[in-house]
């Protein structure tokens, strides 16, 4: 087999512009030991809020003996404290929530995932507790972490332009000694490099000076990358090698254990042939606007590894945009970012030539195509959308590189190194033939009963450079729906039921 089913471990959290609600008719709930149960009806609970506005909740909770106490708690997932808690003691077996929601101010809450717990516990203290993930948009507050207990130390520059919240201030090389608190135990050390290629090695080790922990090498290529602790580790010691145009180190953390916010990336990297879906975008942020919610959709529900590759631009900001996007959305593979020269160029010939000739950057698709083997790739409308001429090269040349991914003859080094690879499906957006339309809009199980498009929704928000000049809502975005597609290519026939890029595959 070439791949394995990959099930997501991370928590996905939703954000958009406006307040989506969960209703849910009917669930069942029920203590430990069984003997207390609740069945929950029309609830009403937040999947996602703008800043300010306020929510209410709604439905019942019917328990099969009194619920004596009801608390209810909005529990923030990247600072571990309750933005909201309060406690009633109904004594009831029939509790309506609509009774408590004047006492839950959503609209004070900050910016940031949150947790809505609502627990209610009988006369001998069973407790059922049920949960519901949401988050408020906007700039939420760093994750907690324990950085500022430890002691650090450098043998040269400024050590607080790692230590800052400034991603443009930087310490550039030398050593770092970081000692660990010793009343906290480790979980991992987070670094956002300047660049992708850093000369480093990362030692730990514990009150001994035992070596635990080593990471050799150039961060794997990787903007932001996580380096794990053992638990026992004392000190870390970092040696950075100055190198030409990177300027090192722009932020560094240091995370305890069991509080890791939901937030704080840890990318895995992809292993080559691994690939299920992969996701080509012009832009960063195009991945979100036309293709909706094809990648938290089948990452979360469908549990495939979605590989994502961006064609243009190399600007660090919107990399890390894009990198805060995937992440919230439930993406726990690294990207593919190719670089290739932003800008609005003049049409498909104009474009390919700004980024080296219709040859080279065939090339580097079909590369990238053998070395990660996808089944099924997605792409852009052959008509750019609205007519953006990055958008039509990358479709046209994406169309280009699937049909020639298989020929070992062509682009002979790269089929040498990864072998010829013969895509099964190829989904054009917009494509007016063999037409598929997927639920992106429906609420799903694996999504705790939240939506694709909304976690689409989400992601874009953290494109906040962008904010402004593009929105999910936006004429030129709506008009071409993201749940649209067309199947372009297939070695597996065409597809019948038409709501799924996977039929005849799995």
């Amino acid at each position: 087999m070439k791949k394995t089913i990959s099930i997501m471990l991370s928590l996905i959290m939703l954000i958009s512009a406006a307040v989506i609600p969960h209703t849910a008719y009917a669930a069942n709930y029920k203590s430990k030991n069984g003997e207390f149960k609740i069945t929950t009806s029309n609830m009403s609970r937040p999947s996602k809020l703008s800043k300010g506005s306020g929510f209410k909740l709604g439905g019942k909770l019917k328990a099969n003996k009194k619920i004596e106490v009801l608390k209810i708690r909005v529990y923030d997932l990247n600072q571990f404290k309750n933005d909201i808690s309060i406690t009633r003691r109904p004594k009831k077996k029939t509790v309506k929530l609509k009774d408590y929601a004047k006492l839950v101010k959503f609209q004070k809450l900050s910016s940031g995932d949150k947790r809505l717990i609502i627990t209610a516990i009988d006369k001998d203290k069973n407790k059922i507790n049920i949960n519901r993930e949401f988050t408020v948009l906007g700039k939420a507050k760093e994750p907690v972490h324990i950085t500022k207990k430890c002691k650090i130390t450098v043998s040269r520059g400024n050590k607080n332009n790692a230590l800052d919240k400034n991603d443009d201030t930087y310490w550039s090389h030398g050593k770092m000694t970081i000692t660990l608190p010793k009343n906290k135990t480790p979980d991992g050390l987070y670094i956002k490099w300047h660049v992708l290629d850093n000369e480093v090695t990362i030692k730990s080790y514990d009150k001994k000076n035992e070596l635990l922990d080593s990471y050799d090498g150039y961060s794997n290529k990787m903007l932001n990358k996580y380096y794990p602790l053992d638990e026992n580790a004392a000190k870390i010691v970092i040696n950075l090698k100055k190198l030409k145009n990177n300027k090192g180190i722009a932020r560094l953390r240091v995370y305890e254990k069991d509080r890791v916010g939901v937030s704080v990336q840890r990318w895995e990297k992809l292993p080559d042939g691994e690939a299920d879906l992969m996701v080509i975008s012009a832009h960063r942020d195009d991945e979100l606007l036309y293709f909706g919610g094809t990648i938290p959709y089948y990452a979360g529900v469908k549990h495939k590894k979605v590989y994502v590759v961006y064609m243009s631009g190399d600007d660090r900001l919107r990399h890390r945009e894009a990198l805060e996007g995937l992440w919230s959305i439930g993406d726990r593979y690294y990207p593919m970012f190719m670089n290739f020269a932003g800008g609005y160029h003049k049409g498909i010939s104009g474009t390919l030539n700004a980024w080296g000739g219709e040859s080279y950057v065939l090339s580097c698709v079909v590369e990238k195509i053998r070395r990660y083997k996808p089944d099924v790739i997605v792409t852009h409308d052959e008509n750019g959308e609205y007519g953006h001429p990055t958008h039509k090269t990358v479709s046209y040349i994406v169309e280009k590189a699937v049909k020639i991914a298989g020929d070992k003859s062509q682009f002979p080094a790269s089929a040498k190194q990864y072998g010829a690879w013969k895509v099964k499906k190829l989904y054009i957006h917009m494509y007016p033939k063999n037409k598929l339309v997927m639920k992106y809009k429906s609420s799903y199980g694996e999504l705790a009963g939240r939506t694709p498009y909304a976690l689409a929704c989400i992601g874009y928000d953290k494109h906040y450079s962008q904010h402004g000049r593009w929105s999910m809502t936006a004429s030129a975005v709506t008009k071409y729906p993201s749940s649209h597609y067309g199947l372009a290519y297939t070695r597996v026939g065409l597809d019948k039921k038409k709501n799924d890029m996977f039929e005849h595959i799995d």
